[in-house]
């Protein structure tokens, strides 16, 4: 359910998700709204934006790359994903929150908390890699909002172009030093590898099959389960 509805936060935001809507697409029980979030709403998006903010530590603490155009080509590819395997139609889970919620809610500041835990990772792995210190936050900080902003246009656009055009500009903000003969960095073998979101990932009885046209942001948690509730899994059939 938390993986559907970060989701569709994305997509529709908050508002205009439905708790049935996160059923429908989760294909959990109805009486697990009760259960699982007696705090209602809120507390599913409170739970959604700390899913996700996990998925994409996880993502970033995973980059093999110890360039600093590595390390934000790594941190780019990400929202590629999402892009790509939408068809541009994704959307960032916390951000769809933040648009839809009153600046005085408590959750502003757990999607503030979020965005900043995102970009304080991501400025100190490019500072290992390289980049000065006083150069490594404020460009930590302009890739998370250029490629917040990308996900926006290629929405409109239903295309990647918005966010390849961004990141070839997010490159050029690195120290010249950290760039290697102009080249733009070649993603990984692992990243290259990686399946669509959505295919060949694993879900817990209660989560049901995860929609199919969805983005990187809301659905790595899918298919990256640990421990206890890889036990619980079961295979989704092809999805």
């Amino acid at each position: 359910m938390v993986c559907s509805a970060a989701a569709l936060f994305g997509s529709r935001g908050l508002s205009a998700t439905s708790f049935s809507d996160v059923l429908a697409d989760s294909g959990a029980p109805r009486g697990s709204i009760y259960h699982h979030f007696p705090g209602g709403k809120k507390q599913l998006a409170q739970d959604a934006i700390s899913w996700t903010s996990e998925q994409v530590r996880t993502h970033l603490r995973a980059c093999p790359a110890d360039t600093a155009p590595g390390v934000l080509a790594w941190f780019i590819d990400l929202w590629r994903q999402s892009v790509q395997v939408s068809g541009g139609s994704a959307g960032c889970p916390v951000a769809g929150v933040a648009l839809d919620t009153a600046a005085a809610d408590d959750l502003i500041g757990v999607a503030r908390a979020a965005f900043s835990e995102w970009a304080a990772l991501l400025a100190s792995q490019l500072q290992t890699a390289g980049v000065p210190a006083r150069r490594a936050g404020p460009i930590a900080t302009t890739a998370l909002a250029a490629m917040e902003g990308a996900l926006i246009l290629c929405r409109a656009e239903r295309g990647s172009e918005p966010l390849e055009t961004t990141a070839q500009e997010l490159m050029r903000l690195l120290p010249s030093q950290a760039l290697s003969a102009g080249q733009r960095p070649r993603l990984s073998n692992r990243a290259a590898a990686m399946p669509p979101v959505g295919r060949g990932a694993t879900r817990s009885r209660t989560d049901g099959p995860p929609s199919t046209r969805r983005g990187a942001l809301a659905c790595t948690a899918c298919r990256s389960r640990t421990g206890a509730a890889r036990a619980r899994s079961q295979p989704t059939s092809g999805i």
